[in-house]
C-alpha cells in the first residue's frame, strides 16, 4: 500500500513538473506579447507587483518564513540581480530575437554556473564537462549565425541574443552568490524575499515619466487590452509563484537530479509556441544547434553531478 500511495506522489509530481516545463517554455511567448504594450522595465514593474503581492499574502503562513535582519541586504542583492536585473535584461532581449533562441541560450545556465563555479575554484571540471561545454557553446554560436560565422555581426537578432546570453551570465551569477543563503533558508521562502526585495527596488520606477507616462499614474496600467493583462497574469501567477512552488517541491520529494531533467523540455515548448502563436521560422541550423546545446548541457551536468558527489 505504501509503495502504491509513493508511485502516486511521483506520477503526481511528475505530471506538475511537466506543466513547470511547459510554462517556462512559453513564458518567452508570454512576454512578447506583454511587449506589444509596455516597454520591458513596465512589464517587469508589473508582473512582479503582482508576485511580491502574493508573497506577501503567504509567507506568513509558511514554517520558517522569518528571516534574520543581517541577511536582508544579500536578499536585496538578490533582487536585484535576480529579478531587476534578470528580467529587465530577458524582456529587452526579446525585442530583438526569437522565443526559440532565447530558450536555447537561456538553457545554457548550468554551464555558465560550472564556468564560474570553475573560475571561483568552487568546482572541479573533468573532461567530459568540458566536452559538454564545448558542445553547447559551439550549439549557441550555431544558432545565432545561423550557420555562417562570417555574418554573425550582421544578424538581425544579434543584439537580442547577446542580452540573452547576458541574461544566463547574471542568473548564474546570482546562483553562485545566493548559494548559502538558499541553503539556510526553505527555497520558497528565499524565493519569496527576493522577489519581495527585487520588486521594492523596481517600485520607484513605476512613478518616473520612462519613455511615457508614469506607469501607475494617469491609468496607463488599467488601459491594457485583455490580451496583455493575461499574459502577466500568465508570467506572475503561474511562471513564478506556481512553477517556483512545484519545482522546490519535487526536489524535496524526488531530487535535484531527477527534477533537473525537466528542464530540457524548455526549448521544446518555446519552440512549439513560437511557430504556432508568434509565427516564428524554423532554420535547420537552429534545430541542430539547439540539440547541441541540449545534449551538452545534460553531458555537463550528469557529470558534474557526479563530480560533486564524490
Amino acid at each position: 500500500m505504501a509503495g502504491y500511495y509513493k508511485y502516486k506522489v511521483e506520477r503526481s509530481i511528475y505530471f506538475h513538473l511537466l506543466t513547470v516545463s511547459f510554462l517556462w517554455g512559453t513564458s518567452f511567448a508570454a512576454a512578447k506579447i506583454g511587449l506589444r504594450e509596455l516597454g520591458p522595465l513596465e512589464l517587469v514593474i508589473v508582473r512582479f507587483t503582482i508576485v511580491s503581492a502574493i508573497y506577501c499574502a503567504i509567507l506568513p503562513f509558511m514554517q520558517g518564513s522569518r528571516i534574520e535582519k543581517k541577511d536582508l541586504p544579500t536578499f536585496f542583492v538578490l533582487g536585484f540581480f535576480g529579478i531587476a536585473s534578470y528580467f529587465y535584461i530577458q524582456f529587452f532581449g526579446l525585442q530583438y530575437t526569437t522565443t526559440i533562441n532565447s530558450a536555447l541560450i537561456i538553457a545554457t545556465i548550468p554551464i555558465i554556473v560550472g564556468m564560474m563555479g570553475l573560475a571561483l575554484k568552487i568546482e572541479k571540471i573533468n573532461r567530459a564537462m568540458t566536452l559538454g561545454i564545448v558542445t553547447a557553446f559551439s550549439g549557441v554560436t550555431l544558432i545565432i549565425s545561423h550557420g555562417d560565422l562570417g555574418s554573425i555581426f550582421r544578424s538581425n537578432t544579434l543584439i537580442g541574443d547577446l542580452a540573452l546570453l547576458l541574461n544566463a551570465i547574471v542568473w548564474s551569477a546570482m546562483t553562485l552568490y545566493g548559494k548559502t543563503l538558499m541553503q539556510k533558508y526553505r527555497p520558497m521562502v528565499a524565493m519569496g524575499y527576493m522577489h519581495i526585495c527585487g520588486t521594492l527596488l523596481l517600485l520607484p520606477l513605476a512613478f518616473l515619466p520612462i519613455a511615457g507616462p508614469p506607469l501607475f499614474m494617469g491609468g496607463k496600467v488599467f488601459s491594457l487590452s485583455w490580451q496583455t493583462f493575461a499574459a502577466i497574469l500568465y508570467l506572475a501567477v503561474l511562471c513564478s509563484v506556481y512553477a517556483y512552488y512545484v519545482w522546490y517541491l519535487a526536489i524535496a520529494r524526488i531530487g535535484a537530479v531527477r527534477t533537473s531533467v525537466f528542464t530540457y523540455f524548455n526549448p521544446l515548448f518555446a519552440l512549439i509556441t513560437g511557430v504556432a502563436l508568434l509565427g516564428e521560422s524554423i532554420y535547420i541550423t537552429t534545430l541542430v544547434g539547439g540539440c547541441m546545446v541540449i545534449g551538452g548541457v545534460y553531458i555537463t551536468n550528469r557529470f558534474r553531478q557526479k563530480e560533486m558527489a564524490k
